[in-house]
């Protein structure tokens, strides 16, 4: 005897995930894991993205079907034919009107919103509903601003940000070996060029370390000298490692007891929600969408944004009492691992679909 999951007991559906933004970030790599899930469930999957992305050439590497996004499309020239059930649009910015009612001609639309954006772009997102069946917020701050914009409740959904856990859990298997006889390790990951919140990590750890001198620092991401320059100015160079970016961030994660998120910025966070998920405790700042999934001093540490001092205090928090530490870290693991697993969250997309269709049908 065995159980099926949800995934495995609906029809076959055909669905379309589209992402028009070249950029590989937290979006995209929704679209892309949301597609190579539903294939595996015997779906019928695709992606439709620029050809110039990261997004379609991934999608080569894990066998999803892609299909380019072209200019003319953007101008509304679509043909919607393929025999789409659903189109999925994630984080639409640059498609017009038009295209969504070509689309909406014969598919069922939704559109997810991961990222935070301006009042305006959610308005933007508003005028769309004639066409849209469902909004999905990736986030409660979103679900907020879709209400905000006027948009109905009952049009609206929240499904978390979805991780492929099983990459980022050997983090937490490898973590043992690469811990041993060293002191802790509190890191960051950020692509901030301007530097922002490099210099605010920096300015925490030289707090941290005025209280705790033995703690090591460890930055990765933008590839910038001024870095190693701030670290300098500060005295504090012999204790941190600064490693541009990397392509093996489950054992950069493994080296990490604490990842520390300085940004200014409010909206979600993929390397945040990878640290989580290779069992690293984490210091967030109060910002929408960075804290929406967490309880402080349960799955992490909230401190104020923008100040170093508070964040100093959650890292000596959490280095002082590594009971704590390791308990936060475990629940933090758990949580995405229950809620956030490509899995999962694929089980809440589906049933959705399946949802809007059978409404259809009645």
């Amino acid at each position: 005897m065995f159980t099926l999951s949800f995934g495995e007991l609906v029809n076959k559906m055909n669905i379309l995930n589209i992402c028009d933004s070249p950029d590989w970030d937290i979006v995209a790599y929704q679209a892309l894991h949301m597609a190579a899930r539903f294939s595996k469930l015997g779906h019928n999957a695709a992606v439709l993205c620029p050809k110039n992305s990261r997004l379609y050439s991934e999608c080569g590497k894990l066998k999803v079907a892609v299909r380019p996004l072209t200019l003319g499309a953007r101008f509304g020239f679509f043909e919607a034919g393929g025999g789409w059930d659903i189109v999925h649009f994630y984080n639409p910015s640059g498609l017009p009107p038009l295209f969504f009612k070509k689309v909406r001609a014969a598919s069922r639309i939704f559109v997810t919103q991961v990222k935070l954006g301006s009042s305006r772009s959610f308005e933007k997102l508003a005028a769309l509903r004639p066409y849209v069946d469902s909004y999905i917020g990736a986030c409660n701050s979103v679900q907020e601003e879709f209400a905000i914009a006027g948009i109905e409740p009952r049009r609206t959904f929240m499904v978390p940000p979805c991780l492929n856990t099983g990459r980022w859990e050997s983090a937490m298997l490898i973590k043992p070996a690469m811990i041993q006889k060293r002191k802790f390790t509190v890191g960051t990951i950020s692509m901030d060029t301007t530097l922002k919140a490099q210099e605010l990590f920096l300015m925490m750890a030289k707090e941290v370390l005025d209280v705790l001198p033995e703690t090591n620092f460890l930055i990765v991401g933008v590839k910038d000298e001024r870095l190693r320059e701030l670290a300098r100015g500060l005295g504090i160079n012999q204790r941190v490692d600064v490693l541009w970016e990397r392509n093996d961030i489950p054992e950069v994660m493994a080296m990490m007891d604490i990842y520390a998120k300085t940004t200014n910025l409010a909206g979600l966070s993929l390397s945040l929600i990878e640290a989580q998920a290779s069992g690293v405790a984490c210091v967030i700042p109060r910002l929408k969408g960075l804290s929406d999934f967490t309880v402080h001093e349960r799955n992490g540490i909230i401190v104020e944004p923008g100040d170093p001092l508070s964040c100093a205090r959650g890292v000596i928090r959490l280095i002082s009492n590594p009971a704590v530490c390791h308990s936060i870290s475990k629940m933090a693991f758990d949580y995405v691992n229950n809620n956030m697993s490509v899995p999962v969250v694929a089980n809440i997309l589906l049933r959705l679909y399946e949802d809007i269709l059978q409404a259809e049908k009645r």
